[in-house]
């Protein structure tokens, strides 16, 4: 019975062995091998494990192979972990297990050895991609409060990119801000624009337009008045723009229209940081960004004193500039597409325009900026006929005089000669006038009316007729 105990437990040791994940070595006291698992560290025992059994591991660690466990656990007699570096570079967990007899002596060596190389680059890999997560949480904390800009800048020219560039940096300050430029052009979407990026995006943005409001109303609207103040006024009182945009942002538009009278008041305003309602003697702090606009020459009214110097330069402290659509033509595609994409989401229509189209719009200076391109984009879109707008359905709301930007050259006529040599002098000014904006031939040919043949053969023979300067 005993001997069929013995072979029952053998078989259930053999079958243990033979499932088990880890490489298993049963090594006796002296170091021998005994018996091992079925699997094993193919990088450990490149000439595989079977050979080994009844052979001395001592003596195989002194062949060149790294040194096993067997050694250590002979040597303090007790449990044993180490991690080895295999010939093949992998990292190698090996675990020894003495075993004592009754008599407390040494008798076998269990040593477990498991391939961990997997898991220290599964490790290291967890380590970088935490490392990653924890940046993208850090983006992601500073920009929890930006939600997508509900006033998105449409444009692609170099110019805004490096308006928007400067927006980026002086949106983590609370500086006044000047901007200017011609009428129609985004100088409030620039405004709403640094006010979203900005620490104040949360407070409000509040826009007053000092020319749209008469002198005898414009300091009660700014300033705010107290009940009582003066005939017709709400009798509970009424706080100013100030005192409403605190902690947030002001855009005074056309700011140059504001009269002498109350320049001094503003100048104080932002010289203090506080504003006195009218009616009152109790000055109010407040805590407000300025951001003006203008398209005037705020220097030139300096200079002619309709304009406080002091004031100027309270407002102008990053002064920004934004340049009308007829030197950013690269823009205009875009704000053709982002406006008559917006009228086909509220009609439920599929229009758009033609290559020739938008050529034509792009050729055309726009006097009257974005807000022109805006109205004539849906005028266009309501007065299609098909899907597709052409360019000669967009020339009927274009000034043909405004299609070709004038040159800010002198005439090229100054005497009386032959009729002949004044045509090819005028073609030859069209066509570098049309170089020169354009860019490329077959643009400028859009523009002249004729075909891109036509203007390189031209240009080239213009090019060569032209001598060389200096």
């Amino acid at each position: 019975m005993e001997i069929e105990f013995v072979k029952d437990l053998n078989r259930d040791l053999n079958a243990i062995l033979s499932t088990m994940y880890d490489e298993v070595l049963i090594v006796d006291k002296d170091g021998t091998l005994l018996r091992h698992s079925d699997k094993y560290i193919e990088g450990l025992w490149p000439d595989g494990i079977d050979a080994l059994v009844g052979k001395n591991l001592l003596e195989v660690d002194l062949q060149g192979l790294p040194p096993s466990v067997t050694k250590l656990v002979l040597k303090q007699q007790k449990k044993v972990s180490v991690v080895q570096e295999i010939p093949s570079g992998d990292k190698v967990l090996a675990i020894g297990n003495p075993v004592f007899n009754a008599r407390g002596e040494l008798e076998r060596i269990i040593i477990a050895s498991r391939d961990i190389t997997e898991n220290i680059q599964l490790k290291s890999e967890l380590r970088q991609t935490k490392a990653i997560s924890n940046r993208y949480k850090e983006e992601l904390e500073s920009l929890k409060n930006q939600q997508t800009p509900k006033h998105t800048l449409i444009y692609a020219s170099e110019k805004m990119e490096r308006i928007m560039k400067n927006i980026e940096k002086l949106s983590m300050f609370s500086s006044t801000v000047l901007i200017h430029g011609e009428t129609g052009v985004g100088k409030e979407l620039i405004a709403k624009s640094i006010h979203e990026k900005s620490a104040r995006s949360s407070e409000p943005f509040l826009a007053l337009n000092c020319g749209s409001i008469p002198e005898s109303l414009l300091e009660s609207e700014l300033f705010g008045y107290t009940k009582g103040s003066f005939t017709g006024a709400d009798s509970k009182g009424k706080p100013g723009y100030f005192q409403q945009a605190d902690r947030g942002v002001l855009f005074l538009d056309e700011i140059g229209d504001i009269p002498m009278s109350l320049q001094v008041k503003l100048l104080r305003v932002l010289q203090e940081g506080e504003v006195v309602p009218i009616g009152s003697q109790t000055p109010i702090p407040v805590d407000v960004q300025i951001i003006a606009a203008t398209h005037r020459n705020l220097d030139e009214m300096v200079q002619e004193g309709s304009f406080r110097e002091d004031l100027f330069y309270r407002i102008n402290v990053v002064p920004i500039h934004v340049p009308p659509l007829r030197e950013r033509p690269d823009d205009i595609p875009l704000l053709a597409y982002h406006f008559i994409r917006k009228l086909n989401e509220r009609y439920q229509m599929r229009h758009s325009f033609s290559p020739d189209a938008l050529s034509l719009l792009e050729t055309y200076v726009w006097p009257g900026n974005i807000r022109e391109l805006q109205n004539v984009v849906e005028r266009l879109f309501v007065t299609a006929d098909d899907d597709l707008i052409s360019a000669e359905a967009a020339s009927q709301f274009l000034r043909v005089e405004k299609v070709i930007k004038p040159s800010t050259t002198s005439p090229v006529l100054a005497s009386v000669m032959p009729l002949n040599d004044a045509k090819q002098l005028i073609e030859n000014q069209l066509l570098r006038l049309a170089m020169e904006q354009f860019k490329t031939t077959t643009k400028a040919a859009r523009a002249l009316g004729i075909s891109q043949s036509a203007v390189s053969r031209k240009w080239a023979k213009l090019q060569s007729e032209t001598p060389a300067r200096e």
